[in-house]
């Protein structure tokens, strides 16, 4: 059995190197068991013990995926949150570290044209952050580049018309 994230590098794997290099997480749906998540309050600089950082693992239990969220990259792996439910439906969730699938995982991917992520170490949170990297020239604008601009643009008129309609 994969776990999900071999599931996600395999996508991403599948398309050239030129046309992507990073991938981000538009939604999922399916099950997982033996999963293991890094819970909330985690920080790798506190002076504390840090004892609310838990690494914990959900040996043989199984869980539907509830919502999914991260990016994935060619060179730093991944950065996932999750939440999962159980059999009672009870939900936990935080930083997906692994999990194996268990009938399905039905991982949409997106892509974002001439960008890549990178993870670059942030000594104030002694983790890899995330930087987004322009790939293409920033005087190139491609026709994407239009068209969101127009669509963010019909957004902000709908959501006005919208607004001024309510008062």
């Amino acid at each position: 059995m994969a776990s999900l994230k071999q599931v996600a590098s395999v996508m991403l794997g599948r398309i050239p190197r030129e046309q992507c290099g990073s991938a981000f997480v538009i939604t999922a749906v399916g099950s997982l068991q033996d999963v293991t998540l890094r819970l909330a309050n985690a920080s790798r600089t506190d002076e504390d013990n840090n004892e609310g950082n838990d690494i914990k693992r959900f040996s043989n239990k199984r869980f539907e995926i509830v919502s999914l969220t991260g990016t994935f990259s060619r060179e730093d792996g991944c950065h996932v949150h999750i939440s999962l439910a159980d059999a009672q439906g009870v939900a936990v969730g935080g930083h997906l570290i692994d999990g194996v699938v268990f009938t399905t995982c039905e991982l949409v991917l997106g892509t974002a044209d001439g960008v890549e992520f990178v993870r670059l170490m942030d000594d104030e949170t002694g983790y890899n952050e995330l930087e987004v990297r322009q790939l293409i020239p920033r005087t190139e604008e491609s026709k994407w580049s239009n068209v969101s601009k127009a669509v963010l643009a019909f957004a902000a008129i709908g959501f006005l018309a919208v607004r001024l309609r309510s008062r």
